[in-house]
């Protein structure tokens, strides 16, 4: 496991001055080896001694170790000091697909396809930002013939759990794997013995604990979460993956092609 896998899989655990210093390394990392302690005290607002336990909390020795650690990581991302918005952009968004790529478990994204394929009935939860990508899923497996709804708003997100069966699947969304509407709604679910995906970005959240199976996202502010760039865009990335390999299913694909031709052919007559 790398210095940059630890930092994530604790993230959740972090007291917030920790998460200080976890923010300023992930989203920092090439600029640290040039960096002593004080520099990065300075930078991430903390002390010289938060720091070193910041390290032995990472399971590292010390700060020269760290540095060392994160030299060692064959970084193939573009710098974000780059000359125009155009290139920042580009790289954040290159850094965020190279990360998850990384994060994906083949197993886990064969079981969820398999789960989603066979369920007799999927719904996807999310709030917020994560409800735009529920949404996306939903339709996209409506598209191929699923019994799919997707749920973003959280009084009905606590309804449909409520009234869920055994077996049919859930699949959740949420960055931080703490939205409380979600994570309240998950624990009825859970006790009606619905199954459970999660999609996300801490390996140490309430969303994983309480999920059956989980596939893991790169959180955007990792990369940087001073300008506006898109949280759902590691949750995009996961569900065009899991997209892809229902789509090998002719009869998924046979009624995505259908459903393209005639809302095509439909937007036509009414030009």
């Amino acid at each position: 496991m790398t210095i940059i896998e630890e930092i994530q899989n604790q993230y959740s655990a972090f007291s917030a001055n920790e998460k200080k210093i976890a923010d300023y390394i992930l989203q920092n990392k090439a600029s640290i080896k040039n960096m002593n302690i004080k520099d990065l005290a300075a930078k991430a607002d903390t002390s010289t001694s938060s720091i070193t336990r910041f390290c032995k909390r990472i399971n590292i020795d010390g700060f020269v170790d760290m540095k060392i650690a994160l030299r060692s990581l064959a970084s193939g991302h573009p710098s974000k000091e780059m000359p125009t918005v155009y290139d920042d952009i580009y790289g954040y968004y290159t850094q965020v697909i190279a990360e998850t790529n990384q994060m994906i478990e083949d197993q886990a994204i064969e079981t969820v396809v398999g789960w989603i394929k066979n369920a007799n009935k999927t719904v996807i939860y999310g709030i917020g930002s994560s409800g735009f990508t529920a949404a996306e899923l939903a339709q996209r497996l409506i598209r191929m013939g699923l019994n799919a709804t997707g749920v973003t708003d959280s009084h009905l997100m606590i309804i449909n759990s409520s009234i869920i069966k055994e077996g049919e699947l859930v699949i959740a969304i949420s960055n931080s794997g703490e939205t409380p509407e979600l994570i309240a709604s998950l624990e009825i679910a859970k006790k009606k013995k619905a199954k459970i995906i999660a999609l996300t970005s801490f390996k140490n959240s309430s969303l994983t604990k309480l999920a059956d199976i989980t596939c893991f996202g790169y959180h955007s502010r990792f990369v940087n979460n001073t300008v506006f760039v898109n949280t759902q865009f590691g949750m995009m990335y996961l569900i065009d993956v899991i997209s892809t390999f229902l789509l090998q299913d002719h009869d998924f694909q046979y009624n995505m092609d259908l459903t393209r031709a005639n809302v095509q052919g439909y937007s036509k007559k009414t030009e």
